[in-house]
């Protein structure tokens, strides 16, 4: 999903399809998904990956908030985090503790496999 704050979507569909054309079941929360929709759907359906989108500097918080929830609620072990968006990088992955950062839909691919152990 793409983050509160954030209606970009465009590059989340890219990589929701892109995520189905190799294979994985995606459910996509949509655009300017409050995160207790992303733990609530991960919940929900047991999934293994939650990834945040996040377009704008300022949603970015959210992907840090969704990380700190994580913690916070016991179910940053549950789950592995990707985190993606124009103005996201690896160091802000680092730094709000998530488990990737992909540079675009397919290094998110990527990415996931190396998580799950696929490939």
């Amino acid at each position: 999903g793409t983050v509160e704050g954030d209606v970009h979507d465009i590059g989340k569909t890219i990589v929701v399809a892109l995520f189905k054309a190799n294979g994985f079941e995606v459910y996509d929360i949509g655009r300017d998904a409050p995160l207790d929709r992303f733990i609530e759907k991960a919940e929900e359906i047991g999934a293994d990956i939650i990834g945040s989108s996040a377009l704008l500097t300022t949603s970015m918080d959210v992907q840090k908030r969704l990380e700190a929830e994580l913690k916070r609620s016991g179910l940053r072990n549950k789950y592995k985090t990707i985190v993606g968006g124009a103005p996201v990088t690896q160091r802000w992955a680092d730094r709000i503790g998530a488990d990737a950062f992909a540079e675009d839909a397919a290094d998110g691919v990527k990415k996931a496999k190396q998580l799950l152990g696929i490939d």
